[in-house]
């Protein structure tokens, strides 16, 4: 016959044994959203300002290399890119007057995270008929880029010593406003998808401005 003190030891160690194995609650519960958005550089626009302090930074900084699409073979220092440019489609980097941004959004145990993962600058010609021509991409996952959209934006009409961060003026809370979506989870967006795009937005609203 088992001692008392020793079944109760037995029981606790399988219990114990059982718990560790069943997945924890908290920590298996995810959501996972990625979209894309394209938006036109405007002279006055924070993706202007944005695309001046990409370029000026690379412009002081050693060994910062850029490509003009995700998928592009090489790196090219700036000096290379705006040789590209010109001496192909005849365009400098000014002449960019769209941007496609990739946001990623979810949800875990910290809570609503919105994180912008690229941007791809492009110049699409206005009659429409012709092909975009792909200028500038950024990985804002690199840290130099990480770094400006945190550290850097543009001063508040309101209060010039205020300084309104890329990161926030690019949202996607706030750039969807004038703003078209073009992919959701990867897929194109195309006619029927209108529900779709209502739901994401009125959700990335809601937890934006629930999470401030």
């Amino acid at each position: 016959m088992i001692p008392p003190a020793r079944k109760f030891v037995i029981l606790c160690l399988l219990a114990f044994g059982v718990a560790a194995m069943s997945p924890p609650e908290a920590t298996a519960q995810r959501w996972l959203q990625t979209s894309q958005l394209i938006k036109n550089v405007r002279s006055d626009g924070p993706a202007r300002a944005l695309l001046d302090t990409l370029v000026q930074v690379v412009e002081r900084r050693e060994g910062v290399e850029v490509r003009r699409t995700s998928d592009a073979p090489e790196s090219l220092t700036l000096s290379e890119l705006r040789d590209e440019l010109i001496n192909g489609p005849g365009l400098g980097l000014t002449s960019a007057n769209k941007v496609f941004i990739n946001y990623r959004f979810e949800i875990r145990n910290r809570g609503f995270e919105e994180s912008i993962q690229s941007f791809q600058f492009l110049f699409r010609p206005p009659s429409g008929n012709e092909e975009d021509i792909q200028m500038l991409y950024v990985d804002a996952s690199d840290p130099w880029v990480k770094s400006i959209l945190q550290n850097k934006g543009t001063s508040l009409v309101t209060n010039e010593a205020a300084l309104q961060t890329f990161k926030d003026q690019l949202s996607f809370a706030r750039t969807v406003r004038d703003a078209q979506i073009t992919e959701i989870a990867g897929d194109p967006v195309r006619e029927g998808f209108e529900a779709k795009k209502r739901n994401l937005v009125q959700k990335i609203q809601r937890l934006t401005y629930g999470s401030m």
